[in-house]
């Protein structure tokens, strides 16, 4: 465990503020100054900045912030761990909404199958679900957004396409020569802000110099079951994972659009803390 500058530090990085440091962690302003200080000249580097309002942290401190954060993260799950019997083996995780719906299921029985008794699973999109890695919420994520790879641990679950769809009876299906481009007269049904889906799709667009904006219409839904059933009554276009709509596919209910700029695979990620104590026991879940 570190000692308490390290967490009075942290929560400087938290804060912004030395003023907002001390209130929170119920000492004077001068000892947070003489801590930071101390921690500065113990490591021989710069952690923060300080020009009157305005207070600022290093390259260095960022990174140090985020080491002192998995490690408090990890402090606490250990001492769960330990405080916790064998035969009450506990995890919690969240998952993207998108992916939940295939891969949740297989992956509580497995928890199951390994001893786990008491498995708790959250729902979230990709920002939120890092959010949780990064307060420890959450011990692992399962994920399908982009993420900064430089601060998480991860592991590849697989490849999966990500296609457009429509219902059947759409025009747009039948079209040899289909181009995102020839979309922009369709209601567009997309995921909120923060879904790994939304923003896989606006970098899509993006690369092809179109904006969202320029649909028809936008529709924002949370769930992808509503965009599912909406898709079915031919409110509009969406694009989303193949698995998603796999039965409707089958079954001829909804169709691809046969876009020749759109040919993806994305991956479906398995994220932890940098260099988590814990990693074992994750890449575990992937065999």
């Amino acid at each position: 465990m570190l000692d308490h500058r390290y967490h009075t530090f942290l929560t400087l990085t938290k804060t912004g503020s030395y003023t907002a440091t001390a209130d929170r962690l119920f000492i004077s302003q001068p000892a947070v100054t003489q801590q930071i200080k101390s921690l500065e000249h113990e490591l021989g580097v710069q952690l923060v900045s300080y020009h009157r309002p305005h207070l600022e942290i290093t390259t260095a401190g960022h990174q140090l912030a985020l080491f002192v954060a998995s490690l408090e993260v990890q402090s606490q799950q250990m001492i769960k761990q330990i405080k916790t019997a064998t035969a009450e083996r506990q995890i919690s995780f969240v998952a993207t909404l998108s992916v939940s719906e295939f891969l949740v299921p297989q992956l509580i029985l497995k928890l199951k199958q390994q001893g786990y008794t008491n498995i708790n699973c959250q729902t979230a999109n990709t920002q939120v679900a890092l959010q949780q890695l990064d307060d420890g919420s959450s011990q692992f994520a399962l994920i399908e957004g982009n993420f900064d790879k430089a601060n998480y641990d991860y592991q590849i679950i697989r490849q999966e396409p990500f296609i457009g769809v429509a219902a059947a009876s759409n025009p747009l299906v039948q079209q040899t020569d289909l181009r995102l481009a020839n979309l922009l007269s369709e209601p567009l049904l997309l995921r909120e802000v923060g879904s790994g889906t939304r923003d896989i799709f606006q970098s899509l667009a993006q690369s092809q110099n179109i904006s969202i904006t320029e649909f028809k219409q936008l529709i924002t839904i949370d769930n992808p079951t509503v965009i599912r059933e909406l898709l079915l009554e031919d409110v509009g276009i969406s694009f989303m994972y193949q698995s998603l709509v796999k039965t409707e596919l089958a079954t001829g209910r909804l169709a691809k659009l046969p876009l020749k700029d759109l040919q993806l695979q994305h991956e479906l990620v398995l994220v932890w803390p940098k260099n988590s104590y814990f990693a074992a026991e994750y890449e575990q879940l992937l065999k």
